[in-house]
């Protein structure tokens, strides 16, 4: 019996588990929420999942572990590549000493597969199965299962309900795989997450509101599944185990996704040279700002980029237009921000000098993207559901546990779940 059980339920709003619970479409985690507390919780800022799913198991923001993205450019250079478990620089809880067998699964931003003392098989962005599982000798029996890395995320432009399938189906699988690899061992600590709520929410979002949709109580069935996947891990689980369950980010409703870049360029700030797919290595020293995804905006500095031309005694006036300028902006007659974050403000850490110098928190039923296209300013999408800062979930159930902020952030969960280890590692 792990003395630990983690369920990472991807884009769960806080919220909406309370209702669902509550109005039965997901019944077990009625008794299950009444048992312990669950309260709201902060994302990562920006509110990307890469960084709040490495914050939730390390403990540390930005700043600590060195994820601000699923993209970054890597230091010194105009190249963009994914961030990674080896871009990762603080220890996730299974990797450090001391930790018992673990079972870790699905955990997005750990491919690829890093060794412990157990068994991982990596979340999104995995690209190839194979070098997403340790020890590679449990391979075949997940490509016997055909265990996916993720839901093949083209169906959704042959419509709703084959992806709602495509979801359902790989739930079943990887849940299968869950209890399997569960009975091989004793494992101390167990982590399992679900994603498929994720996609679901981007894709489906609309159809959850709108009631009279044909889509939407395939959206309510597909969390009762889930609630039933809760269940049969319930089953489980004795008084003695500490379960946390966890969603790196709220949702809500989204009707317009704003390119920064495009925005940028626009406005004078951002300018690159002629090229048919243009990319950060076209950018021109005359460039001032460029933005990442979500809404990561970085001064083209002397210095850190090897065309910057922005000095540390420019920096400061530049941000501050900057500030001004996008909390300003309206793009067809909506406001695209709430906020504006300075780096320097929100991270902390070993790493929070490669932090972005500005961070945008969108406006309501805003998305932000950095996509280095400046043709489109409001970008076509399929997507209806954006990630929030707030309102992701934090649910806790056990004994000796640490105290839960008031203001709970991702970066707070493992000193609430396992304050003494966590102390411990701090003091290391």
């Amino acid at each position: 019996m792990p003395g630990l059980f983690i369920l990472g339920i991807d884009g769960l709003p806080r919220w909406m588990w309370q209702q669902f619970a509550d109005s039965g479409v997901m019944p077990h985690s009625r008794p299950l929420l009444s048992s312990g507390t669950l309260v709201p919780m902060k994302s990562a800022l920006p509110e990307v999942s890469s960084a709040a799913w490495a914050s939730i198991v390390t403990g540390e923001n930005s700043g600590g572990h060195n994820i601000y993205g699923f993209t970054d450019l890597i230091d010194g250079s105009y190249t963009l590549g994914f961030t990674s478990a080896r871009t990762f620089r603080a220890k996730p809880f299974w990797q450090r000493e001391g930790s018992g067998p673990s079972l870790i699964m699905n955990v997005p931003q750990t491919y690829p597969a890093q060794p412990l003392n157990g068994m991982l098989v990596s979340g999104f962005v995995a690209l190839d199965l194979n070098k997403a599982v340790y020890p590679a000798d449990e391979l075949p029996w997940l490509q016997d299962v055909g265990y996916q890395v993720d839901a093949d995320m083209s169906l959704i432009e042959t419509g709703k309900s084959k992806f709602v399938a495509e979801l359902h189906k790989v739930m079943a699988t990887r849940c299968e795989s869950l209890h399997h690899h569960w009975d091989r061992e004793d494992w101390q600590q167990i982590m399992f997450v679900l994603t498929g709520t994720d996609r679901l929410n981007h894709y489906l979002w609309e159809d959850y509101e709108d009631t009279s949709s044909p889509h939407h109580q395939a959206f309510l069935d597909f969390y009762h599944e889930v609630d039933a996947r809760i269940g049969r891990i319930l089953e489980r689980l004795d008084d003695d185990t500490t379960i946390a369950a966890v969603s790196d980010h709220g949702f809500a409703a989204q009707k317009m996704s704003v390119n920064l870049n495009c925005l940028l360029a626009e406005n004078g700030y951002l300018q690159l040279r002629a090229s048919n797919r243009p990319s950060y290595i076209d950018m021109l020293p005359v460039t001032q700002a460029f933005a990442m995804d979500p809404g990561r905006i970085y001064l083209h500095r002397a210095g850190r980029h090897p065309g910057g031309t922005v000095t540390d005694d420019q920096a400061e006036e530049l941000m501050q237009q900057l500030t001004n300028f996008l909390m300003a902006a309206e793009v067809n007659g909506r406001k695209i921000a709430t906020k504006v974050h300075r780096g320097s403000d929100i991270y902390s850490g070993a790493f929070a000098h490669r932090a972005p110098d500005l961070v945008v928190m969108p406006a309501e039923d805003v998305a932000l993207s950095g996509r280095m296209n400046l043709s489109e300013l409001i970008e076509p999408t399929a997507i209806n559901g954006k990630h929030t800062y707030t309102e992701s979930s934090f649910f806790v159930r056990g004994n000796n546990l640490g105290q839960i902020p008031a203001d709970m952030k991702v970066e707070n969960v493992l000193d609430v779940i396992m304050p003494q280890e966590q102390a411990l590692y701090k003091a290391a």
